[in-house]
């Protein structure tokens, strides 16, 4: 869990405050060194797949990552605008957080029944063309950023941590990327502070929500784990009273 928190972290910085990304964070281009008897260290290898994001597109993808958590789906189309894609924008809350634009789902759930069907149909009137011009729309800063966003998924679920790590890590560093800007200027120390304190507070705001969503899918695990030992123990009380009065029969 630590490693992939310090991973996330890590590109989550790279990408959102610095515009600087590593392409290929496949497991063979990580290593982790122990320090100490807890502590350890990430080395990322093999640095020929290294972009520089562009300045507009960098703060244009903060601003998705805030619209995507709080699903503002005027934003999300006015951006999906920005970045070249136009309605195909819709679909960049299926891609990264996995619910539809319209998804009355908890963030970091599963979409309900209704929404993947509904789902299905529109993803099956779509023509090979349509899937084609999304992609060949998308900047080429978008689809290095798609590439390492699927490989950092990979990891970080293989290492055991919890979906909402992903959504909180990137809500709190595209939060801070915009607190980087071109346009915030130092200004004096009072304009420093009240800065600060609107960053902190946006971020707050954008925690509240994945949180409280981490919070209801432990919850629904909790049942589902708590209804199956119940069904369990029941299978297990009615095979005990079959054999008692077989016992009895005979």
């Amino acid at each position: 869990m630590k490693v992939a928190k310090a991973l996330m972290e890590a590109f989550a910085e790279m990408i959102f405050v610095h515009g600087f990304l590593h392409g290929d964070p496949h497991p063979g281009n990580i290593l982790v060194c122990k320090e100490g008897s807890r502590g350890f260290s990430l080395v990322l290898l093999d640095h020929g797949l290294y972009r520089e994001l562009d300045e507009r597109f960098r703060l244009d993808y903060c601003q998705l990552w805030k619209a995507l958590i709080l699903l503002d789906s005027q934003k999300i189309q006015h951006l999906g605008e920005q970045f070249g894609v136009g309605k195909y924008s819709k679909y960049f809350p299926v891609i990264f957080t996995g619910r539809t634009i319209d998804s009355k789902s908890t963030l970091g759930t599963q979409m309900s029944i209704e929404e993947k069907k509904h789902l299905k149909q529109e993803l099956r009137s779509l023509r090979m063309d349509d899937i084609s011009s999304f992609m060949e729309s998308l900047p080429p800063d978008f689809l290095s950023i798609l590439r390492t966003d699927g490989l950092l998924r990979s990891i970080v679920s293989k290492l055991g941590a919890p979906r909402s790590l992903r959504l909180l890590t990137y809500a709190k560093y595209a939060v801070y990327g915009l607190a980087t800007g071109p346009d915030v200027k130092p200004g004096s120390t009072i304009e420093h502070v009240f800065s600060r304190v609107y960053t902190r507070l946006s971020y707050l705001q954008l925690r509240a929500l994945v949180e409280m969503a981490a919070l209801i899918s432990q919850m629904k695990d909790l049942k589902f784990s708590l209804v199956r030992k119940l069904k369990r123990m029941l299978h297990e009380v009615m095979n005990f009273l079959y054999s008692t009065i077989f016992f009895f029969q005979s």
